[in-house]
């Protein structure tokens, strides 16, 4: 999420929150086991070569054993970029030690055929196996006609394709509102690759404008995610994936117009499933964190309609992994995440990162480390939705 529509969308919390955390939506009881290990604060000026560390929006692992971080500055402290980081975990102690870092460019060259984009606003990004050339997507700034995009670049950073989003992912309009496509600052935020570098899954942010409904509010959005052949760019398949209302409609009997609710970043399993990471915010019920992972092995394929209105569809099935605020992580914008090393005992961990969005409702960057619960109990639970 680019840090100027949120900052507009948190401007009335200001009189509340002023000086004070952010107010959580924690529940403990769901935590589901997932274990806080470890959590680190960075600072701006923790950035190498005086670059202002932040607005990170994404954190993906190299294949090598170090991490990514893309920047959503939109070149107001540098060109676009990525952070490269060390992390050096210790797997006895459960702690983690912040290791060498340094900016390197987002693109540096673009093949034939390929303009690079006028303005960047990057938001996910993953490193393909066996290639290690780079996936990433850019929210643009739809409202004044910079299109989004998801983009393959070499190891080097040149623009080699963009994927091809599907007619219906596209503004009818060249600026301003339009009545269909990815609304602004509502582009895709989640996506990755499969283990053998073939596909690509992505996932916009929140539903498309003309499937925004108000009786969706109570059932929670459909989110399209989207199957991408990565050689041709092409979509090859389509399923829905159901957000969870936020605020809660059975708690307030007059929800928003809109589900203040988005998937902020996603990661592929190796059985077909994906986790989800979703982050709420609402100006009268704070922000909630939560885990998911989906099963779209029931799913339809919803590739081939423009518009799910008024269609019969089956959703993905979900399931919650865990409350992370209730699990301990601090109330805050997550935005990324990638898989740690696994611990002794067998279990799976990832990293988080916060975007602080350059403004000052949020302090610093934050990297956590957190362990799962065994994800085949999780499939025994009883579907989310």
């Amino acid at each position: 999420m680019a840090r100027r529509p949120l900052a507009c969308l948190l401007i009335a919390w200001l009189p509340v929150i002023s000086g004070c955390a952010i107010p959580a939506v924690a529940d403990p009881a769901a935590a589901g086991g997932v274990e806080l290990l470890d959590d680190r604060i960075l600072r701006r000026d923790d950035g190498p070569r005086g670059i202002p560390l932040g607005g990170l929006s994404e954190i993906a692992a190299d294949g090598q054993g170090g991490y990514l971080l893309i920047s959503d500055d939109r070149g107001e402290y540098g060109p676009p970029r990525y952070l490269r980081m060390q992390i050096d975990f210790d797997l006895t102690a459960r702690r983690f030690r912040i290791g060498a870092r340094d900016w390197e460019r987002l693109i540096t060259g673009h093949a034939p055929g390929i303009r690079p984009p006028p303005l960047v606003d990057g938001e996910a990004l993953r490193v393909v196996p066996g290639s290690g050339d780079l996936i990433w997507s850019s929210e643009g700034d739809i409202w004044n006609g910079v299109p989004a995009e998801i983009y393959l670049s070499d190891p080097h950073g040149r623009l080699l394709r963009s994927l091809h989003l599907p007619d219906y992912f596209r503004p009818d309009k060249p600026i301003g509102w339009s009545g269909r496509g990815m609304r602004p600052n509502k582009a895709v935020e989640a996506l990755d690759v499969t283990a053998d570098g073939r596909q690509v899954v992505a996932m916009p942010e929140d539903v498309l404008m003309q499937e925004l409904k108000d009786e969706d509010v109570r059932t929670g959005v459909p989110v399209r995610v989207l199957r991408f052949d990565l050689s041709s760019g092409l979509p090859v398949a389509a399923h829905v994936y159901r957000l969870d209302p936020f605020p809660d409609p059975d708690l307030d009997p007059t929800p928003p117009p809109v589900n203040a609710n988005g998937a902020s970043a996603m990661l592929l399993l190796d059985d077909g499933r994906y986790l989800v990471l979703e982050r709420g915010f609402d100006r009268d019920n704070g922000v909630r964190i939560r885990l998911y992972v989906a099963d779209p092995a029931t799913a339809d394929d919803v590739l081939d309609l423009p518009d799910l209105g008024g269609q019969r569809y089956r959703s993905a099935a979900k399931y919650l992994v865990g409350d992370l605020l209730g699990a301990g992580l601090r109330a805050d914008n997550w935005e990324g995440m990638a898989f740690g090393p696994d611990l002794p005992d067998g279990r799976k961990t990832l990293v988080l990162v916060t975007d602080d969005n350059f403004n000052q409702l949020f302090q610093s960057t934050i990297i956590a480390w957190i362990a799962l619960p065994p994800l085949d109990e999780v499939r025994a639970r009883r579907p989310a939705q």
